[in-house]
């Protein structure tokens, strides 16, 4: 081709060079922007479903509490946040056939914990800081305490155990009050629970390492022993 008519067209066709170089600024801001955009609508989906679920659940919760009759009874004892809880499960319960809710006793002396005899027991009877058992099956047993230590300048080990027949079957350990850190007081809740089959005259206690911080006094309404009959053998 004559010199001068190549050199006309070459201006008109962009070099190698031109068409193979794309600045590196303009990539990654192309990729942020889709990055970005594939985040918001992935958080916007998200957030959506979540809503739906909690939704959802409020839905059940209210047909479910609608559909649970009132009791015919009303009880006049009622706890702070945790034991009106389960005071409120068991007074709403279908189960009416063995259940108890018990305060502790205020006048604590020994390891083994009493209870206040005059709870609410319904098909189970109460001795020397027993539940005595009145007809088999299985048993859904709770417990909370609440503890004020009035730190010394050593550690402290709270330990709450669920007995069965004196033996014991599940325990809670905490230790409060390091050593050498300055604390006056401590508020500590121990909870436990458990559930078992139980015979006829099969005794439930419980029992208090350190007695002496059991918090009667400041949370008196706190410290509880619940069972029910969750299903009976009969």
């Amino acid at each position: 081709m004559d010199p001068g008519l190549q050199q006309a067209f070459n201006p008109l066709a962009p070099s190698q060079d031109t068409a193979m170089h794309v600045p590196a600024g303009s990539v990654t801001s192309h990729l942020g922007t889709s990055s970005r955009g594939y985040f918001y609508f992935t958080t916007a989906s998200l957030a959506l479903c979540l809503v739906f679920a909690v939704v959802t659940i409020m839905v059940l919760v209210v047909q479910k509490t609608d559909s649970i009759p009132d009791p015919p009874g009303k009880f006049h004892l009622k706890g702070g946040n945790c034991s009106e809880d389960i005071l409120c499960i068991l007074e709403r319960a279908p189960f009416k056939k063995s259940w108890a809710y018990l305060q502790v006793s205020k006048h604590i002396n020994k390891t083994k914990l009493s209870w206040n005899k005059d709870g609410i027991i319904h098909g189970v009877r109460y001795h020397d800081g027993n539940l005595v058992i009145q007809f088999p099956g299985w048993y859904f047993i709770i417990c909370q305490l609440q503890f004020l230590v009035k730190c010394p300048e050593h550690s402290v080990d709270l330990k709450l155990e669920l007995l069965i027949n004196e033996n014991v079957k599940k325990q809670t350990l905490v230790t409060v009050c390091e050593s050498g850190v300055q604390t006056k007081s401590i508020y500590q809740n121990l909870s436990q629970f458990l559930l078992e089959h139980l015979q006829v005259n099969t005794t439930i206690s419980v029992n208090v390492d350190k007695f002496q911080y059991v918090n009667t006094n400041t949370f008196p309404l706190e410290n509880v022993l619940s069972i029910f009959l969750y299903s009976s053998s009969d």
